[in-house]
């Protein structure tokens, strides 16, 4: 995997002003709780976070991913869990912090080869496994795009397609002052809008939910009809037809025949006669 500091690769202009750092302090190793089920919350969240924000990058592109999760454990702006980091701000639609955990990313299946990788990864991470060139960066963007924060901080190094920074006056070890926590919340907890468990065998939800039944209630109305006599009677109310026999009814008009015209031609002219 090459790492390219911004300036190798004139990307000054897209961030003016900026201070590249070189050479500075590496994060101190990881030490994960020693309780089995905190540690198995904490890497499920940390396999989530190296799936879907480095699922195409290379082994270095996702260790420099999980360890800005790490990194922000220990500093004291970020919440002290992996679980608190991963899904800080996912109960909203915008304002989370890593953005599949808000935007639905996680409604799919994952792919058995790439979580597992994704896994194993976090595992070595959780176990003390430090990526030095992020050094103490605690954001990162990737290479399409230039977000409004970006200016606000110091970059440190491009890996992959992210570009990686550390927090002002966060140069230093003592900067991350923040001691893990023993605990780690339920990742269930925080995925309040979208998120979702997640398991290499885990099939797709469903893509529509069966529609409610609704009963619409129906009001009957008396049928009306015009009667002989001009006014309007109801089906309930209306008198009973009287039978009547073939005697007493009058006999049908004859329909009046008249014969067709006759066209003579007399001297070369036609004559009309009969109507």
């Amino acid at each position: 995997m090459r790492l390219f500091f911004l300036s190798s690769l004139g990307l000054c202009a897209a961030l003016p002003g900026a201070a590249f750092a070189s050479g500075g302090e590496a994060a101190q190793p990881f030490t994960a709780s020693r309780d089995s089920g905190s540690y198995e919350r904490s890497l499920e969240c940390l396999t989530q976070a190296i799936y879907y924000e480095a699922r195409s990058q290379s082994d270095d592109g996702q260790r420099a991913v999980a360890q800005v999760v790490l990194n922000r454990v220990r500093h004291p702006a970020f919440p002290n869990s992996v679980c608190g980091v991963v899904y800080q701000g996912s109960e909203r639609v915008t304002g989370c912090q890593f953005t599949f955990t808000c935007d639905g990313s996680m409604n799919g299946g994952v792919e058995p080869y790439a979580w597992e990788r994704a896994r194993r990864i976090a595992d070595a991470a959780l176990h003390g496994s430090v990526y030095r060139p992020v050094g103490l960066a605690t954001n990162y963007h990737t290479t399409a795009i230039h977000p409004y924060w970006a200016p606000s901080l110091v970059p440190q190094v491009i890996v992959g397609a992210h570009i990686f920074y550390r927090r002002p006056g966060s140069d230093t070890i003592e900067a991350f002052s923040q001691a893990p926590s023993d605990y780690e919340p339920d990742a269930a907890m925080a995925q309040v809008r979208y998120a979702v468990a997640r398991s290499p065998m885990r099939t797709m939800r469903a893509r529509y939910a069966p529609a409610p039944l609704v009963e619409i209630p129906v009001v009957e109305r008396p049928v009306l009809y015009r009667a002989l006599g001009g006014g309007r009677q109801s089906a309930a109310t209306a008198t009973p037809a009287v039978a009547t026999s073939d005697a007493s009814r009058p006999a049908p008009r004859q329909a009046v025949t008249r014969n067709a015209p006759r066209v003579q031609i007399q001297s070369g002219v036609r004559i009309f006669r009969g109507s």
